[in-house]
């Protein structure tokens, strides 16, 4: 088991390596965390991405039965690329759900979270551990989502 974990760290470090110093993005993301507004499926459907410095995040969301589903890709510079379906609902002003991808040739399924932002989204990273073969945040309520790589809706 100790090889899924390798695609996922691998993501998380780079991702968390690029933190950027937008203050902006970062007090909008935890401002949306808090958000009042009552987003739908419907609201959030559309083609997100990413592009900077050699790194790239595409999401491609659509709305099925009150829920999202959609196509999710990492590549980043120097780094291997995953591709996966990304499944989830929506919470409290978050996009909560599961990220099953391939990387390396390993199949690995993790929790994955985005923040909702006016202009985009913005992916949360936190502490993890493995429940029944998933990797899962330990508390949802610390996640942190000031790394600055907001996904804009295009």
């Amino acid at each position: 088991m100790k090889n899924t974990f390798l695609p996922f760290l691998a993501v998380s470090v780079c991702i968390l390596s690029l933190n950027s110093c937008n203050s902006s993005s970062s007090e909008s993301a935890s401002k949306s965390k808090h958000s009042n507004k009552d987003w739908t499926a419907a609201e959030l459907e559309g083609h997100y991405s990413y592009e900077q410095n050699g790194d790239t995040i595409i999401l491609d969301l659509k709305n099925q039965n009150d829920s999202l589903i959609g196509e999710l890709s990492y590549n980043f510079e120097e780094k291997d690329r995953n591709n996966g379906v990304f499944r989830a609902v929506i919470k409290d002003s978050l996009i909560v759900g599961y990220y099953n991808f391939n990387s390396e040739g390993i199949n690995s399924t993790r929790e994955t979270v985005f923040g909702i932002l006016p202009d985009g989204l913005i992916e949360g990273f936190g502490e993890i551990e493995e429940q029944d073969s998933l990797i899962v945040f330990k508390n949802k309520d610390s996640l942190r989502f000031d790394h600055g790589m907001v996904l804009e809706k295009r």
